[in-house]
């Protein structure tokens, strides 16, 4: 998948590959607006302690807005949509046999 909002999912997926599934779980599940604002705002409050470490990088403030402006535009399923994209991605890959 080819995601309008790159930085999100590497950030969704380093959370996914640190098992830390909160806000990815609650992006999927999301019914509201208000439910994506808290997982993104959750998604960017654990990436602010691994800035220092190097482990992710933060969104430019500009996706993070767009995305917030087109969820509340289209809908909750958009948000859906980010947290597969990042479950994939986060996931380990199996190495194909034979």
């Amino acid at each position: 998948m080819s995601s309008r909002y790159p930085n999100l999912v590497e950030l969704l997926a380093y959370l996914v590959k640190e098992r830390v599934y909160g806000p990815v779980d609650r992006l999927a599940r999301a019914a509201d607006l208000e439910t994506v604002y808290m997982a993104i705002y959750e998604a960017l409050r654990y990436a602010s302690t691994e800035v220092a470490k190097g482990s992710v990088k933060v969104p430019p403030e500009e996706e993070v807005r767009q995305f917030l402006d087109e969820v509340s535009k289209r809908g909750a399923s958009l948000a859906r949509r980010l947290a597969i994209e990042a479950l994939t991605a986060g996931l380990p890959k199996q190495e194909k046999k034979g």
